[in-house]
């Protein structure tokens, strides 16, 4: 009998060393892996390595892996792999493709557990957010945000005769100021230009955006710059060339003139804050938001954005999660900090730290006022707006043919990209 009693204890005991042992099997939570890839600059990748080792630490539950690729090959790996159902749990695209990819059905909406909509809407700046909404659900967080900002040399400014503490605040007195600012040597060669923009796409599409140029039919959905204005601003971009001649492309890079004190003002992207002091540390200059077309008018530019999104194969919370660290206050800091990027949190635009920095203060103005592209084509964000440009500063073409150009070309490369991000 006792035997048999101690028998029966013992294959209780492991009966029960078995179900514990199932048991702990069951409860302990599976590790999640996510796959980031990231448009690669050196800066950028090693940024986001440390997001992704700070991020880990507080979730040990969810692991990171980094993939950084080379922008010019892309897209080239990005498209083929989602359409495989291979590629990365999340990534960057261009906010303004986020509908397409949407569509396509190879993204989800981010997890509204750890993002709701009104808790996005409530500390993201609108612009930043905009192209993201589909179907009442956000697919993503804004990253890379960049407005054009007007920068300027106040050595400059007083060897001309002009005060460094009032920049032009509209477009015939930045040609003036240009004018003053413009050197010739005896022989007519530009020694020092006044203003500069290089034709950037994004630089002519602020200046439709402030001259009140829609730049997109709502009825076919399609690009429109095809009016009056539309060539209004484009001439007044081709004539700080030709007609002014307070540009002078003989002089070579902008930039290049710009940090050798040669180049009195020039349209660009904040970004360009970091890119001065790392190539030209004592370099002095200033930035002002842009003059408006006329006095009392915009001065709202172009917002270019990427997003960082979430695949349809990714765990939803950890992505979410994940995604959300990356534009977090403190990352978006570390962001404008290193990379010169804007934030798109509203919090973030008011801070006394940024409000009392006179590079920082207009650039954060200028976000509070820029407007998305309504396209989803890259063509559009440099490419055809430099070409429209060009066929009037190299081929004499007149603006109104060279805005009807830009609005068929533009056409032409909104319905490729649509077919592109098809799965």
């Amino acid at each position: 009998m006792r035997r048999k009693t101690m028998r029966a204890l013992t294959m209780l005991c492991a009966v029960m060393l078995i179900l514990v042992l199932v048991s702990g099997v069951g409860l302990t939570k599976r590790k999640v892996v996510l796959v980031h890839w990231q448009h690669h600059t050196p800066a950028r990748k090693e940024m986001v390595e440390a997001f992704a080792a700070d991020f880990m630490k507080a979730n040990p539950d969810i692991e990171i892996k980094i993939e950084s690729v080379p922008e010019a090959d892309y897209f080239q790996k990005l498209l083929p792999a989602l359409a495989a159902g291979s590629g990365p749990d999340t990534f960057q695209i261009p906010a303004g493709q986020v509908l397409t990819y949407a569509r396509s059905g190879v993204l989800q909406p981010l997890d509204a557990s750890v993002a709701s909509v009104k808790q996005i809407e409530t500390d993201f700046v609108p612009g930043s957010i905009e192209r993201l909404l589909i179907d009442g659900k956000y697919y993503g967080f804004p990253v890379d945000t960049q407005t054009i900002v007007l920068f300027y040399n106040p050595k400059l400014f007083k060897d001309a005769g002009l005060d460094p503490d009032k920049p032009p605040q509209t477009w015939d007195e930045t040609i003036k100021y240009a004018k003053l600012m413009t050197k010739r040597d005896a022989s007519g060669v530009t020694t020092q230009m006044g203003l500069a923009t290089g034709g950037y796409g994004p630089v002519i599409a602020s200046l439709m955006i402030q001259n009140g140029v829609p730049m997109w039919n709502a009825q076919t959905d399609l690009p429109d710059f095809d009016s009056p204005k539309g060539a209004e601003d484009l001439q007044f971009a081709a004539d700080i060339l030709t007609t002014h001649k307070v540009e002078d492309t003989k002089m070579g890079s902008r930039w290049n003139a710009f940090r050798a004190e040669k180049l009195g003002m020039v349209y660009a992207h904040p970004a360009m804050i970091g890119s001065f002091r790392a190539t030209v540390p004592d370099l002095v200059f200033r930035i002002a938001e842009v003059p408006a077309p006329r006095a009392g008018g915009s001065r709202s530019t172009l917002l270019s954005s990427w997003a960082y999104v979430v695949s349809a194969k990714a765990q939803s919370e950890a992505a979410t999660q994940w995604v959300a660290f990356l534009t977090s206050p403190d990352a978006q800091k570390q962001w404008i900090l290193k990379t010169g990027d804007l934030p798109s949190r509203k919090a973030l635009l008011d801070l006394p730290e940024y409000k009392s920095d006179p590079l920082l203060a207009p650039c954060m103005e200028s976000m509070k006022r820029a407007v998305p592209a309504p396209w989803t084509t890259r063509q559009l964000d440099d490419t055809l707006f430099r070409k429209a440009y060009q066929l009037m500063t190299l081929n004499a073409e007149t603006a109104r043919n060279a805005v009807k150009w830009l609005t068929d070309e533009g056409i032409k490369a909104e319905k490729e990209q649509r077919e592109m991000a098809k799965p």
